[in-house]
Order: structure tokens, then sequence, then C-alpha cells
């Protein structure tokens, strides 16, 4: 009976054992990553292939891996048997981003993926400015997949697409590698295709060989018509026939005959004068400033986000000279954008937001959102649209933008819990291009300081100023409070509650230097200057 008892435990223990292996190299299967390198595409021609990531063809320039789209996965770059391939870790969604260099697939056959997945079933996007659509991919287990999804139907505008975008997944891991875009090649002799359009003696951005119609914005201004010059991809075609613009905005065209002379292509390039010049330079004294977003005020107070989320399309440099003038480039039909912190901004300091803005022809709606956080997250927007609800759109140049602090905080919005802005739309229908510079907060509107009266204030008098002990700032209307802050802006004492038209500000205790009281009235906000001797 002993020994029987002891093989029945002895089973018992086995099965236990046997059990915990199985569980055991159910999750090392599941947890490996692939030990063989992705497989090596085939060889094909330069105009054949567009590469947005992998070692087999040349990348386009301008490739970002790891997009800040505020997912939890992590996108790194690791090595697999000595071969570059993309990792996500705790996989959700992740993507890749172009959007500097907007890419044209409609002459292309397919997209290329390579995928190794542990027990994953992820879906693939590629986006434009049209609606996303997402592609399943039943990929198997353990090993790798090649991939290869039509381009038609792929997006919603294939000759826009800017991003990839994986989804669908469960918090796993998976690996890619050679993501392209690409075309079979033509039959010999029948080659009507370039291999190189360049305007003023640069390739056109987003060229491709089989993309056959191109829109090149100028900066506005610019009466200089510019030149094209094309390259056959085949050098034995029958004719190249270069037609230049006539005059601006018009159309340029590259009129190219086969070898065999069976096939045309006519490449068409449109010019129009829409870009933005530089954008205004802002002379706001900078000791009245917060600033969010610029660098042409010579700013020193500057508000320095913790993250950013949504996407924009890169901060291009608008100024020809040496000098920098960058702007934030938004493309609404694909996303808003945004920037935050961990933690909330007192701009008790500032009665104004401030913005710049350039809106392309096509857009008919902007939003700038103040964000506050008083324990709960609320959106206060400002919209500008064609009709101008609170204010009227313009197209095609630089506007300039002051709001009063005000306005959002008759929505409920509070000075002290400022938390995040956006710049953003009610959808991705009702604009596309628009760019944004020099985006501050202001203690007033206008360049110069005045203790004499401002646009929403109520000051008549300031005396004496510079003081050593005392201001007496006397108004129109009954002050309700007033604070006082320092040239950072840093609030350097209570609010003090008047109730009166005359308003006492001792000065005894504070150190030489620049001063600013913030009045609270009936009718509205004032700043006014002061100096202490």
């Amino acid at each position: 009976m002993k020994i029987f008892k002891q093989l029945i435990q002895t089973n018992y223990i086995m099965r236990k054992v046997t059990l915990l292996l199985s569980i055991f190299c159910i999750s090392v299967g599941y947890s490996q990553m692939p030990t063989t390198a992705a497989p090596t595409p085939p060889v094909r021609n330069a105009t054949d292939v567009i590469s947005i990531y992998g070692s087999a063809y040349t990348p386009i320039t301008g490739v970002t891996t790891n997009p800040n789209w505020s997912q939890t996965t992590v996108a790194t770059e690791v090595q697999i048997a000595g071969n570059a391939t993309l990792q996500y870790a705790n996989f959700n969604y992740q993507g890749t981003d172009w959007a500097g260099n907007i890419q044209n697939i409609s002459g292309f056959q397919y997209l290329h993926v390579d995928i190794w997945t542990n027990n994953q079933s992820p879906n693939v996007y590629a986006i434009s400015s049209g609606t996303e659509v997402p592609h399943a991919i039943s990929s198997v287990a353990g090993s790798w997949q090649s991939l290869d999804i039509p381009v038609a139907g792929l997006t919603g505008n294939l000759n826009t697409v800017i991003q990839f975008k994986f989804d669908g997944g469960t918090g796993g891991t998976i690996y890619l590698d050679n993501l392209y875009f690409w075309k079979s090649p033509p039959a010999i002799g029948t080659d009507a295709t370039l291999s190189d359009l360049k305007v003023d003696g640069t390739t056109i951005p987003g060229f491709n060989s089989s993309a056959i119609s191109y829109a090149y914005n100028l900066i506005v201004g610019t009466t200089a018509i510019p030149q094209i010059t094309a390259t056959p991809n085949d050098p034995l075609v029958t004719s190249v026939t270069i037609t230049q613009a006539p005059a601006l905005p018009g159309n340029a065209t590259v009129v190219v005959v086969s070898q065999n002379g069976t096939v045309t292509k006519t490449y068409t390039v449109s010019f129009a004068a829409i870009l933005p010049n530089s954008s205004p330079t802002p002379t706001t004294p900078t000791s009245e400033v917060l600033s969010i977003y610029g660098d042409t005020g010579g700013f020193t107070n500057v508000w320095m986000p913790d993250y950013n989320f949504g996407s924009n399309e890169g901060y291009p440099d608008l100024d020809p000279s040496s000098a920098v003038n960058q702007a934030v480039k938004m493309n609404f039909a694909t996303a808003g954008y945004g920037q935050g912190t961990n933690g909330v901004t007192d701009i008790s300091a500032y009665n104004w937001l401030h913005f710049d803005y350039f809106a392309d022809v096509t857009s008919t709606q902007i939003r700038f959102i103040v964000i506050g956080n008083n324990g709960s997250v609320f959106e206060y927007p400002y919209e500008l649209t064609n009709t101008g609800s609170n204010g009227t759109l313009v197209h095609g140049s630089w506007q300039s933008v002051d709001v009063p602090l005000s306005f959002f905080q008759g929505s409920g919005f509070t000075k002290s819990t400022f938390f995040q802005y956006k710049l953003g739309t009610t959808s991705n229908l009702v604009s596309n291009i628009v760019y944004f510079d020099n985006i501050y907060f202001s203690m007033n509107k206008g360049t110069v300081l005045s203790t004499t009266g401002f646009d929403r204030g109520s000051v008549v008098s300031v005396y004496p100023n510079p003081s050593q002990n005392e201001w007496n700032i006397e108004a129109t209307h009954p002050v309700q409070s007033v604070q006082l802050f320092d040239i950072l802006g840093k609030k350097v004492t209570a609010a003090i509650v008047v109730n009166g038209a005359k308003v006492t500000i001792q000065a005894s205790d504070l150190s030489k230097g620049i001063y600013f009281a913030n009045l609270i009235t009936e009718m509205g906000n004032s700043s006014v200057k002061l100096s202490k001797d």
C-alpha cells in the first residue's frame, strides 16, 4: 500500500511538472524573437520602388520610425541576424511618418510588408489626407510573412501618402522589415517614364517615375518662372519635349515618347505662388510675454512643454536668407497637434493670447484651443471660419490674432490651470494646410506699454512711478482685485481685494526693478508697468 501511494504521488508530481513545462514552453514560444532576418527582396530598378524602411533599397528621406502619437507601443530598431529590423514592443498601435516628404504612389501596384509576430493579427494602414482604411494581416506566429497588398483601395488619396500605421495589438511584440511600394518594370522598348524631374536644378519633392502630375507651390510674391529639366529612364527614348510654364500660376509639361514609339507619357508641373512668406516679427516687449512657440521675438520667458500629441508636418524655415524664421506647418486633413505639461502653469499675469496664421485657400476653419486642468481637463476653443463666428478666416497672407483671455474665462477657463494648447478643427474635412507662428501669452495687446489706458482696461493714472515706497493707481471703474508680478511673470503678491477706483500697492519691501500690476475690473483686465527705485 505504501508503494502504491508513493506511485500516485509521483504520478501527480510528474503531471504538475509536465503542466508547468508546457506553460513555460508556451510562454517562451510567445515571447521569443526571430532568429533569422526578414527575407531579402528581389533586385528592382530604383524607379520601380518607393522604399520607406529596409536595407534592400534606398529609403526616402525624412522618415520617422517612432512618431509621438501618445501610444504605449515602444518602437526600437534592433539587429536580427545582422539586419536592422523594427521592433514594436507592448504593441497596441504604432506608425512610421514621412509627412515632410509626401509620396505619390498612384503609379505603383503593391505595398510590401515583411512581418514576424508571436501571436498577433494586426492591421496596416497607408495614411493620406483621405479616410484611414485598415488592411488585416493574417500573420503566422513565429515565422516571417512576406505580404504584397494591392495599392488600389489602399488609402483615400494615393497622391499624398504620408504615414504607415499598425494597430490591433494586444500588448505583445511584432517585428517589421522591408516596407516599400513597388511596381513591375515596363517591357523593353516601351519605357516612356522619367528617372528625374527637376525644378531649377533640384529634384521635385515626392518625385517618382510613375506619378505624372505635380503641384509645385512657390512663395507668395514670386514672379520669376521656375525652369524644369527632365531625364528619361530609358536613354533611347524617341523624344523628350519640354514646355516651360508661360506665367504664374501656370503649367510646365514634359512629353516623353518611348524607344519603339508606341508609348507616350506627359508629365505636368503646376506652379502656384501660395506658400507663406516670412511670418511677422513680434515687437511686443519681451518682459510682457510668456512664449509658447516662436523664434524671432527674442522672448526669454518660455513655456517648456513636457510632451506633444497629435502630429504636424514639420517646422519649415520661411526666411530665404541665412536667418531662421520657422513656423508650425499643419495639415488638418490628417491631424491636429498640441503640447502640454505634466503640471499646470499659472498664467494670471497675462491678459492676451497672440498667434499668427497663414491659411491656404481650401481651409475653412481653424481652432486655437486653450486647455485647462483643475482636476478635470476641459478644452476652450477660439474659432475662425469663413463666416466668422468668432472671427473671419483670411486666406493667402499672414494674419495676426489677439484674443483676450477673458474670452476663454467666459467659458469657464481659469488662468491658474493652463495645461495644454491644441491647434485643431472640428473635422478633417474642413481644412488642409495652415501655418502657425508667434504663439504667446502677453500682458497687453499691442507693442508699446502705456500707463494711461489699455484696450480693455480702465487705468487713468499711476503715481509716483518710479517709486520707492508705494504706487497709487486710479481707474475709471471700480477695481475688484489686483496682483503684482515681476518681469519674468512670477507672482509677487497674492490677490489684493480692492472694490474701489483707487488702488495702493506697497513697494517698500520689493527689490529694485520692473513690475506689472494686473487689475481686474468689471470692464475686463488691465496690466500696468511699475518701476521700483
